[in-house]
């Protein structure tokens, strides 16, 4: 194996992203260590674009100029350093280091687009909402669409098997380099690129009689509907028969032949 290494290490312990906001006492100089020790980090600052993103969100009935951004941008920073201003959110499957707006903006900025699909009101329910996700062939193409929407706060995904080639036919987020690493852990990271504030918990060893007590969750920390995408036949059983127990509904999607 050359230089006896392989990929799917990193892709199998890394899915949440680290966060440096740097007017908190400490996180520059963690920052700082972060880019010493990293000379391959790639770096993407567009808070700029952002902002003005926000500004225009903000200012709905306004066709502002070019100038006018600048002056609503300043006014909105008030004197901070841009540098300083919302979150730097470092990738480390990746190495990529990432400014973005801090959450509450990010989130508006991101689902502004659907408000007239989802009502603001509406939104606010399903940030409280927390689904889980078994089985991440068809599954990781349900998570994904979830996250994009943002129709919910929090994602457990479990999965206890790896990428293979042959049902990559089945993975429509995934890449060759992600041969051999957990399905679950690549879709977390996914969603974890795409919006770093959506909380996400893989259990890698799939379900089991063990386990499901804990991915199902109990009192406030249930989940509050489970979808179920797995091939094995005693998981769908042992998990319909615990969700039925904690009143969770289950939805399944199936195709003509039943699997």
């Amino acid at each position: 194996m050359l230089l006896g290494y392989h990929a799917s290490e990193q892709y199998n312990s890394h899915y949440k992203p680290v966060y440096y906001r740097l007017a908190e006492s400490g996180r520059q100089e963690k920052l700082r260590e972060l880019l010493s020790q990293t000379p391959s980090i790639q770096i993407y600052d567009t808070i700029e674009s952002q902002l003005s993103e926000l500004v225009k969100i903000n200012n709905p009935q306004k066709q502002l100029s070019a100038e006018e951004y600048k002056v609503q941008i300043e006014a909105h920073l008030a004197g901070k350093d841009p540098d300083e201003y919302g979150v730097w959110v470092y990738y480390p499957w990746s190495q990529k280091l990432v400014h973005l707006l801090d959450e509450e903006e990010f989130i508006k900025v991101r689902t502004s687009r659907n408000l007239y699909k989802i009502k603001p009101e509406e939104l606010e329910v399903l940030r409280r909402k927390k689904l889980g996700i078994i089985g991440l062939s068809v599954g990781q193409s349900i998570a994904m669409t979830i996250a994009t929407e943002r129709i919910c706060g929090e994602l457990v995904l479990a999965d206890f098997d790896t990428v293979e080639l042959c049902n990559m036919n089945r993975l429509s987020n995934c890449n060759v380099y992600n041969l051999g690493a957990s399905k679950a852990v690549i879709t977390a990271q996914k969603i974890a690129e795409l919006d770093p504030y959506l909380k996400v918990t893989c259990f890698t060893d799939g379900i089991t009689e063990d386990n499901i007590d804990a991915f199902l969750g109990e009192g406030p920390g249930r989940i509050d509907i489970l979808i179920e995408e797995c091939d094995s036949i005693d998981v769908k059983i042992i998990s319909r028969i615990k969700a039925r127990e904690k009143g969770i509904p289950v939805v399944m999607d199936t195709n003509d032949r039943g699997c």
